[in-house]
């Protein structure tokens, strides 16, 4: 494994107020309704601002003056075959199985933030998988072909707006930068504790087209199919978790699909080859 390259971070030659902190209970239906956790504590720790009257002069230095340098690698295997068989037909599939691993701990509360959660990321191994077929029907020189994709469910996140005022009876105070009538957002799901979509994003596509020759010109004039089985799963999910007394809205929109793939569609293709 190669050691990353060491990084340049600026840190303030003055030191800023101490932190601040507050934590806020989550009760067992409080969390997300797929949330392993029946119950749970999210800490959240700010710094207070610094004064600018006499504003910070930053200093360029090396992360490692901190402590030792982050990781960040990956892990995983990567498998790939291709194929080229007389009389025009071709094959090719591929396949990756694996996840990227970032390690911060070291130095992240020294340097970034107070608050250390977060600061290892190690997801769960995913698969993606990709092929593509082609082959041109002889005599009538007509060329199929099909591509596949599919690949793992997409991270979701869950971020809470806690209104200042149930804050407030907590800290004792409004949170740093934050206003009486505000919210204060708290992530409900971390790197420890992931959640992801219950669905592949899977995809087919295909192209007929007719080949005509001209000397050494070849043109193609086809038709190519996008999403040929129109699937229609989720590209993106709704991230708030809508805050309610004893969680009576259940979250509210929370997790509720915000875009789509595109639906099935055809159109003309005409390729020139020379």
């Amino acid at each position: 494994m190669l050691s990353p390259p060491r990084r340049r971070k600026a840190c303030p030659c003055r030191p800023s107020a101490p932190p601040s902190r507050f934590t806020t209970p989550i009760a067992a239906n409080d969390c997300p309704p797929t949330c392993s956790r029946r119950s749970a504590t999210i800490s959240a720790r700010t710094r207070t601002s610094v004064s600018t009257i006499n504003p910070a002069q930053n200093l360029i230095t090396w992360e490692t003056d901190f402590g030792p340098a982050r990781s960040s690698y990956w892990q995983g295997v990567d498998f790939t075959v291709n194929a080229r068989a007389s009389k025009g037909l071709t094959l090719q599939f591929g396949t990756n199985t694996g996840r990227k691993i970032d390690d911060t701990c070291a130095t992240v509360v020294k340097i970034d933030s107070p608050d250390p959660r977060n600061c290892r990321l190690t997801p769960p191994y995913q698969t993606t998988i990709r092929g593509l077929a082609s082959y041109t029907i002889p005599r009538v020189d007509v060329l199929v072909s099909t591509a596949i994709r599919s690949q793992p469910p997409l991270a979701l996140a869950a971020n809470w707006p806690v209104p200042n005022s149930v804050v407030v009876q907590l800290l004792g105070r409004i949170p740093p930068g934050g206003t009486a009538t505000g919210t204060t957002t708290v992530a409900l799901l971390d790197n420890d504790h992931q959640l992801f979509a219950d669905n592949r994003r899977t995809q087919v596509d295909m192209r007929v087209a007719k080949i005509f020759r001209f000397g050494k010109t070849r043109v193609d004039v086809g038709v190519d199919g996008e999403n040929l089985f129109n699937t229609n799963y989720a590209t993106a999910y709704s991230g708030t978790y809508q805050f309610s007394t004893g969680n009576t809205a259940t979250g509210g929109t929370w997790n509720n699909p915000t875009t789509l793939y595109p639906p099935r569609y055809a159109r003309l293709n005409f390729t020139v080859s020379f």
